[in-house]
């Protein structure tokens, strides 16, 4: 009889801290879809290549946009995925839920198999870095700031719909990590 209970107490203890830890898990990945910096972390980190490290998660197609996710790709039909990023033949997306604000961006560009070239546009489609040509293998950091214009409910203009838009084109643009963080520069009119 003592040998039950015992093996019953074992049982629940384990039973709890499953349900615990899974409690925790769905309250870590809600705090990070619903809140803009998660944890208190002034930078929001996504990485499109590599394994995971700290707060920088790992994006892979079809990882497409969902509201409750908070980012995701947008029209990327042609995306694929690899250890050293996501490349398309011309075209992807990457939207990320941002409250308005002026935000400094930084791209890493690179890490295709083959050589890159890649143009970066925000916001309403303006050009935010020129032409990148990167050599197979490499990486290119660029840098820009840009401004999120609050939207009105149902607006679908890229400009005002709450989300940084970013789009990558050119000749097999390639994408490694993106780092998104609130500028101290005066947000543009």
């Amino acid at each position: 009889m003592n040998n039950f209970r015992t093996d019953t107490s074992l049982k629940l203890a384990r039973a709890k801290r499953a349900v615990l830890a899974a409690g925790a898990l769905l309250v870590s990945a809600a705090a990070f879809a619903g809140v803009f910096f998660p944890d208190g972390a002034t930078t929001l980190h996504f990485a499109f290549e590599g394994s995971p490290n700290g707060d920088r998660p790992i994006i892979r197609p079809p990882a497409f946009f969902q509201a409750a996710d908070g980012f995701g790709f947008v029209d990327s039909p042609a995306l694929t995925g690899s250890a050293r990023g996501v490349t398309a033949p011309k075209y992807f997306r990457f939207d990320v839920v941002l409250p308005p604000g002026t935000y400094d961006v930084a791209v890493t560009l690179g890490g295709a198999e083959t050589e890159s070239v890649t143009s970066v546009k925000a916001e309403n489609h303006q050009p935010v870095v020129p032409e990148v040509r990167v050599a197979r293998g490499q990486n290119a950091v660029k840098t820009f700031t840009v401004t999120v214009k609050p939207g009105a409910l149902k607006d679908t203009a890229l400009e005002t719909d709450g989300r940084l838009n970013l789009e990558f084109e050119g000749t097999n643009p390639s994408l490694m990590k993106l780092d998104i963080k609130p500028s101290a520069k005066p947000a543009a009119p």
